[in-house]
Protein backbone atom coordinates (compact mmCIF):
# COMPACT_ATOMS: atom_id res chain seq x y z
CA UNK A 1 0.00 0.00 0.00
CA UNK A 2 1.16 3.13 -0.99
CA UNK A 3 1.63 5.93 2.18
CA UNK A 4 -0.90 7.67 1.46
CA UNK A 5 -3.85 5.04 1.23
CA UNK A 6 -2.71 3.67 4.42
CA UNK A 7 -5.00 4.61 7.70
CA UNK A 8 -3.95 7.68 8.92
CA UNK A 9 -4.11 7.75 12.95
CA UNK A 10 -1.89 9.65 15.34
CA UNK A 11 -3.09 10.17 18.82
CA UNK A 12 -2.63 13.51 20.67
CA UNK A 13 -4.19 14.39 23.93
CA UNK A 14 -6.68 11.22 23.68
CA UNK A 15 -7.54 12.81 20.39
CA UNK A 16 -7.55 10.12 17.04
CA UNK A 17 -7.26 12.23 13.97
CA UNK A 18 -8.68 10.29 10.83
CA UNK A 19 -8.61 11.13 7.71
CA UNK A 20 -11.84 12.98 6.41
CA UNK A 21 -12.80 9.24 4.38
CA UNK A 22 -12.05 6.94 7.67
CA UNK A 23 -13.91 9.21 9.72
CA UNK A 24 -16.67 7.96 12.32
CA UNK A 25 -19.44 9.40 14.02
CA UNK A 26 -19.77 9.82 18.24
CA UNK A 27 -21.02 6.14 19.04
CA UNK A 28 -23.54 8.01 21.83
CA UNK A 29 -27.08 7.69 20.51
CA UNK A 30 -28.31 10.67 18.64
CA UNK A 31 -24.71 12.74 18.70
CA UNK A 32 -24.12 14.05 15.43
CA UNK A 33 -20.10 15.10 16.63
CA UNK A 34 -17.26 12.82 15.09
CA UNK A 35 -16.16 10.35 17.22
CA UNK A 36 -12.31 11.21 18.34
CA UNK A 37 -12.11 10.03 21.71
CA UNK A 38 -11.01 6.28 22.70
CA UNK A 39 -12.96 4.88 25.62
CA UNK A 40 -12.24 1.45 26.28
CA UNK A 41 -15.12 -1.13 26.30
CA UNK A 42 -13.91 -3.46 28.79
CA UNK A 43 -11.41 -3.51 31.63
CA UNK A 44 -8.32 -5.13 29.77
CA UNK A 45 -9.40 -3.85 26.36
CA UNK A 46 -9.78 -6.66 24.89
CA UNK A 47 -13.26 -5.98 23.35
CA UNK A 48 -11.78 -2.37 21.62
CA UNK A 49 -13.00 1.12 22.19
CA UNK A 50 -15.64 3.18 21.89
CA UNK A 51 -15.48 6.37 19.75
CA UNK A 52 -17.13 9.04 21.63
CA UNK A 53 -16.81 13.26 21.17
CA UNK A 54 -15.13 14.90 23.81
CA UNK A 55 -18.37 16.09 25.75
CA UNK A 56 -19.67 11.94 25.66
CA UNK A 57 -16.32 10.77 26.14
CA UNK A 58 -15.92 12.80 29.55
CA UNK A 59 -19.71 11.83 30.50
CA UNK A 60 -18.24 7.85 29.99
CA UNK A 61 -15.05 8.06 31.66
CA UNK A 62 -16.90 10.19 34.92
CA UNK A 63 -19.21 6.89 35.31
CA UNK A 64 -16.80 4.39 34.39
CA UNK A 65 -15.66 1.50 37.11
CA UNK A 66 -12.86 -0.15 37.02
CA UNK A 67 -13.81 -2.75 39.16
CA UNK A 68 -17.40 -2.70 38.28
CA UNK A 69 -17.47 -6.83 37.89
CA UNK A 70 -14.43 -7.20 40.07
CA UNK A 71 -15.26 -9.53 43.57
CA UNK A 72 -14.24 -7.32 46.46
CA UNK A 73 -11.11 -9.40 47.49
CA UNK A 74 -9.80 -9.22 43.99
CA UNK A 75 -10.46 -5.39 43.71
CA UNK A 76 -8.33 -4.97 46.91
CA UNK A 77 -5.62 -7.27 45.93
CA UNK A 78 -5.89 -5.22 42.50
CA UNK A 79 -5.62 -1.47 44.55
CA UNK A 80 -2.87 -3.37 47.04
CA UNK A 81 -0.38 -4.84 44.55
CA UNK A 82 -0.50 -1.18 42.36
CA UNK A 83 1.46 0.47 45.51
CA UNK A 84 4.47 -1.97 43.85
CA UNK A 85 3.89 -1.57 40.11
CA UNK A 86 1.85 -5.32 40.52
CA UNK A 87 5.59 -6.94 40.69
CA UNK A 88 5.71 -10.18 42.36
CA UNK A 89 7.66 -9.83 46.22
CA UNK A 90 8.55 -11.69 49.43
CA UNK A 91 9.15 -10.84 53.18
CA UNK A 92 11.87 -9.76 54.26
CA UNK A 93 14.45 -12.08 55.13
CA UNK A 94 12.47 -15.32 53.25
CA UNK A 95 14.07 -16.50 49.79
CA UNK A 96 17.82 -15.67 50.85
CA UNK A 97 20.34 -17.61 48.98
CA UNK A 98 21.57 -20.03 51.26
CA UNK A 99 25.13 -22.00 51.28
CA UNK A 100 25.55 -25.74 52.07
CA UNK A 101 28.13 -25.93 54.67
CA UNK A 102 30.52 -28.56 52.07
CA UNK A 103 30.09 -26.36 49.59
CA UNK A 104 33.44 -24.71 48.49
CA UNK A 105 33.62 -21.32 47.97
CA UNK A 106 36.23 -18.78 47.38
CA UNK A 107 36.38 -15.33 47.03
CA UNK A 108 39.30 -14.27 45.19
CA UNK A 109 38.65 -10.62 45.99
CA UNK A 110 37.85 -11.09 49.88
CA UNK A 111 33.75 -8.93 49.14
CA UNK A 112 32.32 -11.70 51.54
CA UNK A 113 34.55 -13.90 53.19
CA UNK A 114 35.42 -12.92 57.10
CA UNK A 115 38.78 -14.98 56.67
CA UNK A 116 39.94 -12.36 54.48
CA UNK A 117 38.99 -9.46 57.13
CA UNK A 118 40.93 -10.94 60.12
CA UNK A 119 43.65 -11.57 57.73
CA UNK A 120 43.61 -7.89 56.78
CA UNK A 121 43.36 -7.21 60.37
CA UNK A 122 46.23 -9.50 61.18
CA UNK A 123 48.58 -7.87 58.49
CA UNK A 124 48.00 -4.33 59.96
CA UNK A 125 48.52 -5.61 63.13
CA UNK A 126 52.14 -6.55 62.34
CA UNK A 127 53.06 -3.73 59.76
CA UNK A 128 52.28 -1.66 62.77
CA UNK A 129 54.54 -4.40 64.83
CA UNK A 130 57.22 -3.81 62.22
CA UNK A 131 57.21 -0.04 62.15
CA UNK A 132 60.33 0.65 64.01
CA UNK A 133 60.39 3.83 66.06
CA UNK A 134 62.76 6.05 67.38
CA UNK A 135 63.27 5.87 71.26
CA UNK A 136 62.33 9.24 71.55
CA UNK A 137 58.46 8.10 70.10
CA UNK A 138 58.30 5.32 72.03
CA UNK A 139 58.86 7.74 75.27
CA UNK A 140 56.35 10.16 73.49
CA UNK A 141 53.61 7.01 73.02
CA UNK A 142 54.30 5.67 76.63
CA UNK A 143 53.84 9.62 78.30
CA UNK A 144 50.45 9.82 76.16
CA UNK A 145 50.04 6.44 77.55
CA UNK A 146 48.78 4.96 74.47
CA UNK A 147 49.72 1.77 72.04
CA UNK A 148 51.81 2.99 69.43
CA UNK A 149 49.58 3.67 66.61
CA UNK A 150 50.39 5.29 62.79
CA UNK A 151 46.44 6.72 63.13
CA UNK A 152 47.00 10.70 63.45
CA UNK A 153 43.02 11.32 64.21
CA UNK A 154 42.99 8.60 67.07
CA UNK A 155 46.56 10.25 68.11
CA UNK A 156 44.80 13.69 68.29
CA UNK A 157 41.77 12.53 69.70
CA UNK A 158 43.61 11.34 72.71
CA UNK A 159 45.92 13.97 72.98
CA UNK A 160 42.60 16.39 72.99
CA UNK A 161 41.11 14.36 75.85
CA UNK A 162 45.04 14.31 77.94
CA UNK A 163 44.89 18.13 77.38
CA UNK A 164 41.08 18.64 79.02
CA UNK A 165 42.04 16.30 81.62
CA UNK A 166 45.22 17.87 83.19
CA UNK A 167 45.02 21.86 82.02
CA UNK A 168 45.55 23.88 84.98
CA UNK A 169 42.12 25.27 85.18
CA UNK A 170 40.06 22.11 84.81
CA UNK A 171 42.70 21.22 87.91
CA UNK A 172 42.56 24.48 90.28
CA UNK A 173 46.52 25.42 89.20
CA UNK A 174 47.62 21.99 90.54
CA UNK A 175 51.38 22.19 89.30
CA UNK A 176 52.10 18.45 89.38
CA UNK A 177 48.94 18.75 86.20
CA UNK A 178 50.66 21.43 85.22
CA UNK A 179 53.72 19.81 84.79
CA UNK A 180 52.23 16.52 83.31
CA UNK A 181 50.37 19.37 80.20
CA UNK A 182 53.88 20.45 79.34
CA UNK A 183 55.26 16.67 79.12
CA UNK A 184 52.29 15.56 77.04
CA UNK A 185 52.46 19.00 74.70
CA UNK A 186 56.17 17.69 74.25
CA UNK A 187 55.28 14.05 73.24
CA UNK A 188 52.76 14.94 70.92
CA UNK A 189 55.04 17.93 69.29
CA UNK A 190 57.23 15.03 69.07
CA UNK A 191 55.05 12.30 67.48
CA UNK A 192 53.08 14.66 65.31
CA UNK A 193 56.38 15.65 63.57
CA UNK A 194 57.55 12.23 62.74
CA UNK A 195 53.36 10.86 61.77
CA UNK A 196 52.73 13.37 59.50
Amino acid sequence: MARTQQKRRTRYGGRIHFEEANARPCEKAGCLELGEFRAPKSRDGADGYHLFCLEHVREYNKSYNYFADMPEEEAASFQHSAAYGHRQTWPMGHRTATMRADASFTDPFGFADERAERQAAKEAEKQRQRRQYTPEQRDAFRTLDIDPTDDLHALKRHYKQLVKRFHPDANGGDRRAEDRLKNINQAFSVLNAGLS
